[in-house]
């Protein structure tokens, strides 16, 4: 995968980062290289947050189209 590290810097602690920046990232992945339901539940809340928003964006949106209809009925 890769090759030894035969340069004169110390970099031990590199090492080791790279080794659990490895682990983590293979730990949330599943067994058929998904990602876990874990970041799943994250990406569903975040949906979620949008269609609140939208939701209430297109309720302003109607509540003020009805008041602009009831003005130009007059």
């Amino acid at each position: 995968m890769s090759r030894a590290n035969t340069s004169s810097i110390d970099s031990g602690n590199s090492e080791k980062l790279a080794y659990l920046a490895t682990q983590r990232k293979n730990d949330s992945l599943g067994e058929d290289g998904v990602f876990t339901k874990q970041t799943d539940q994250k990406i569903n809340a975040r949906k979620a947050t949008n269609v609140a928003k939208n939701k209430a964006l297109a309720k302003k949106k109607a509540k003020m189209a009805k008041a602009s209809k009831k003005k130009n009925k007059k």
